[in-house]
């Protein structure tokens, strides 16, 4: 949808909605970064290799694990549920009136009995007199000073020298003033679909904490999805480390190097997971708070900070995604020698490198803040060490080719998968140098340019590697060899249309094209006609694998004797 959008100016597909084009952006992220790549890599690659490779017959607790497992779609049918939300005429009411419907009927009749024999009265009232008179919503402090209304319309600047020595609680006059005059904005009959629209998948404060901007609906049942997703991913890493901990092999336990460097690189972003997982938890029951039980941890008007939502939503944010490229490094690192039928180049070093990368990764998360007021020391930190991570990543390429070097190569799907992996990690790193400067990424910031980086990353790395890995230990899962006409139809298309797909967003973001803008002018209509079309080739791509997994299906139900045979 998001693709044939923007494949030509004048929003062709949403009619110039711009809402719902927002909300399926919102939605595509979210579901891609927390119900596609992490239960792919740890919902499916840790929990059939892990116990294999510890020696283990199964993981420490089954059904904790079955838990883990029911638990992701619960969160991913809320989130879907979203799309279907139908949309309503904004309405404005005050929170008393609000929250009536949720209390008993006869009080909701003497109310409405009430509003119609009182009507211009009820409407005079204040909204702290309505709490009162029902006794249900428990109000914020209310501050009464004299003189109140000579500060209705003068502006903090002239207001401060000037009444200072008037009134010493003058700044509170004006914060409480602005507070009589935030009314809630909601939809009284049915949840709003147009939640998801201003805050985005990062959830942008205030946006997404106040219901005046969001409204009572999708922006709330998008946030129970993340922290579904949260508990599933807290369930299945709790589980993998206490079978690496208690069902080892003895010669295993403590000796991280005899492992498979899959199995090194899960259980680091599993630990990695055990640190930012609460803290993503922490900022999502921190915004229901905010917005449903009158706290203030991110309201400015009540001494809430708006920016620390930023910090904790890039404290998890920019490690996952190292929790999403260290386990693709562990598939390379496991497909390299097998194709080159030698040992890996300096294993320490490697083991070394994506510890490093771990660790470095908790202490940059600023650098996707450089826009949001950051002191001038803090960033230039930021972006120090941002380039630091180079360091490690460039010892993996090294290493990798290294090892390529003077091999007797075996040219299969695996290993043309994992070559596209480097390609495209290599592109995708140097590209993120740029954006790790503050002044490149301050002019880059809001363009295509950072959403070609990230989905080189994201999208096309990690997914070659989850490719490369699926193609890779085929053979060993199901006892057949793969059809080498389809993988190499999926490696093709896909590895083509994620070139044509995200090559283009570099040149728009040189254009100054915005990101979450759905109309553009027509003299960028070339590179985004290309990507569009590029984006189709990759669906193709993906087609292939799927359309042979189905045939493999049906073989195998059909000529089951035959499969039990063989393996």
């Amino acid at each position: 949808m998001v693709r044939m959008e923007l494949a030509h100016p004048g929003s062709p597909f949403f009619k110039g909605d711009s809402l719902r084009y927002l909300r399926v952006v919102t939605a595509h992220g979210l579901i891609m970064v927390f119900f596609v790549v992490v239960p792919i890599f740890f919902g499916a690659y840790a929990n059939f290799f892990i116990p294999y490779h510890v020696g283990s017959k199964d993981v420490a607790f089954p059904r904790l694990n079955s838990i883990g497992f029911w638990i992701q779609p619960c969160g991913w049918l809320l989130l879907a549920k979203t799309a279907f939300l139908r949309p309503q005429f904004w309405r404005y009411y005050d929170k008393p009136s609000f929250y009536l419907p949720l209390l008993d009927k006869s009080k909701h009749r003497k109310f409405l009995e009430f509003k119609e024999n009182n009507y211009f009265y009820l409407n005079s009232l204040k909204t702290f007199e309505l709490d009162q008179y029902f006794n249900f919503w428990k109000p914020r402090k209310q501050i009464n000073y004299k003189n109140y209304e000579i500060y209705s319309f003068i502006p903090n600047k002239l207001l401060f020298w000037t009444s200072i020595i008037q009134y010493p609680e003058s700044l509170r006059y004006v914060a409480n003033k602005a507070v009589k005059a935030r009314r809630k904005k909601v939809y009284f009959t049915k949840c709003s679909n147009r939640t998801l629209t201003l805050a985005g998948w990062t959830f942008i404060t205030p946006f997404s904490s106040n219901t005046k901007f969001t409204g009572i609906g999708s922006q709330d049942i998008a946030i129970m999805s993340v922290i579904f997703a949260g508990i599933s991913t807290t369930i299945s890493f709790t589980n993998l480390l206490i079978t690496r901990r208690t069902l080892s092999m003895p010669g295993l336990r403590y000796r991280r190097v005899l492992l498979p460097f899959l199995t090194i690189a899960l259980f680091l972003t599993m630990r990695m997971l055990a640190l930012i997982t609460p803290v993503l938890a922490g900022a999502m029951i921190m915004l229901i708070l905010d917005r449903h039980w009158q706290t203030t941890f991110f309201e400015f008007v009540y001494g809430g900070d708006t920016i620390l939502f930023q910090h904790l939503f890039w404290f998890f944010g920019h490690p996952e995604v190292y929790v999403v490229i260290i386990p693709a490094f562990g598939i390379i690192n496991m497909v390299i020698p097998y194709s080159n039928t030698r040992r890996i180049a300096s294993k320490h070093h490697l083991i070394w490198a994506i510890y490093m990368m771990a660790y470095m990764g908790f202490i940059v998360w600023g650098h996707h803040m450089y826009l949001v007021g950051l002191d001038h020391r803090s960033r230039a930190l930021y972006s120090t060490i941002t380039v630091m991570i180079s360091l490690p990543a460039t010892i993996k390429i090294v290493n990798w080719t290294l090892s390529l070097l003077n091999g007797a190569l075996k040219w299969d799907v695996a290993l043309l998968f994992s070559l596209a992996f480097m390609l495209l990690f290599l592109s995708g790193g140097l590209t993120g140098m740029w954006l790790s400067h503050v002044g490149l990424n301050v002019a880059m910031h809001d363009t295509f340019y950072v959403v070609a980086h990230f989905h080189i990353m994201m999208s096309s790395s990690a997914m070659s590697a989850v490719f490369g890995g699926i193609y890779y230990y085929f053979p060993a899962l199901f006892g057949i060899k793969y059809s080498r006409m389809f993988g190499y139809l999926n490696l093709i298309y896909f590895f083509g249309g994620q070139w044509m797909t995200f090559l283009p967003m570099f040149w728009l973001g040189y254009s100054g094209m915005p990101r979450r803008i759905h109309d553009y002018p027509a003299f960028m209509m070339g590179w985004h006609g290309m990507a569009s079309v590029g984006h189709l080739t990759t669906l193709i791509g993906v087609m292939f694998f799927f359309f042979y997994d189905a045939r493999f299906s049906y073989w195998k139900k059909n000529c089951s004797s035959y499969f039990i045979r063989y393996s």
